[in-house]
């Protein structure tokens, strides 16, 4: 029997703490599994995929290793592919900030804007893109449309995502020691239950509109 209380509440959340710090030593192994350059992709989405079963399917007695490794397996080349994604555009971008001293000053401060407007866009589809793989099932190219879409559609939540992640970044700078146990998990954690609250809202969304169709068909016939 769970405890209830203030002592319900350290057992609970003693609990989290475990399960988070065995799915970011998790990542970490299965990211030098696949020589990190090919093991980070799929090692961070099979945490998205542990993380949503905890979170949205309160599911608590299901073997972790085991679905941590099947995922992993399974969206291996997906996951890759979104790497690869990630190292062009990081690339291109790079690539364009490096070039922007040669310009003009007046042209400068034009492409500074258009810039950092599409590192804003990319961090909106990057911090979504994870959630949103684990949670649908389309193709690869929807994926990023997706991801597109409802960052748009919630951009204060986007903009949530990546304060989170830039606070952490900062702060496990300081305690190297917590970013083993938590520094990629705990950031999955909070960005895979701000993505549920998005996710769940289009889903209302689209259960109105069917039920609105619904009634439209029954007047209409």
């Amino acid at each position: 029997m769970e405890p209830q209380g203030v002592l319900g509440g350290f057992y609970r959340l003693s609990e989290w703490i475990m399960r988070l710090a065995y799915v970011n030593l998790l990542w970490i192994a299965f990211t030098l599994l696949g020589g990190i350059i090919f093991g980070i992709m799929p090692a961070t989405i099979a945490s998205f995929a542990i993380t949503r079963k905890w979170v949205m399917d309160n599911e608590e007695d299901f073997p972790v290793f085991k679905t941590f490794w099947e995922n992993y397996r399974k969206d291996f080349m997906n996951a890759n592919l979104f790497g690869v994604f990630l190292f062009i555009s990081g690339g291109i971008l790079y690539l364009y900030y490096a070039n922007l001293d040669v310009l003009p000053n007046h042209l400068s401060n034009i492409f500074q804007i258009i810039f950092y407007s599409a590192v804003l866009i990319i961090g909106f589809v990057i911090v979504f893109i994870f959630p949103v793989f684990v949670h649908y099932n389309v193709s690869l190219k929807q994926y990023f449309i997706n991801s597109f879409v409802i960052a748009l559609s919630f951009p204060h939540y986007a903009i949530l995502m990546l304060f989170i992640i830039s606070v952490s970044i900062i702060v496990f700078q300081f305690a190297p020691v917590l970013a083993l146990f938590f520094g990629l998990s705990l950031n999955v954690f909070l960005l895979m239950k701000i993505s549920l609250k998005a996710f769940t809202k289009i889903a209302v969304k689209q259960n109105r509109k069917e039920e609105c169709n619904d009634k439209s068909k029954q007047i209409s016939v």
